[in-house]
């Protein structure tokens, strides 16, 4: 029986190791300016949760997407490396006119 019990210790204590080395990074806003909040809460990845900060600021949307930057990034760009659900959020963030699909075209000249 102790040998079962030490299996089931070091079986329960490597899972747990595990599951600490994938942990997600975790942003915190370094000042309390709104729009550092705001870059916190986009990044998290729940359009209610950022719905919800950015009527709490009292911005619109289009503001936010036009002036609001995070480490010197827009806030776009800024979800797009850093964020979760990234597309939902973009979306919401710009009305459904986000696309992160870049086109690469080739012309041909003589």
């Amino acid at each position: 029986m102790n040998t079962f019990t030490k299996i089931i210790a070091t079986s329960v204590l490597t899972i747990s190791s595990i599951g600490m080395a994938n942990a997600a990074t975790e942003y915190v806003a370094a000042d309390d300016y709104v729009t550092s909040k705001l870059c916190v809460t986009a990044t998290e990845g729940s359009k209610l949760q950022l719905a919800k900060a950015i009527e709490k600021t009292g911005l619109s949307k289009r503001y936010v997407v036009k002036n609001v930057t995070c480490n010197n990034q827009d806030i776009i760009t800024f979800v797009e490396q850093h964020g979760t659900n990234v597309d939902n959020i973009n979306n919401y963030l710009t009305a459904g006119k986000y696309s992160n699909n870049v086109e690469v075209t080739t012309v041909a000249s003589r």
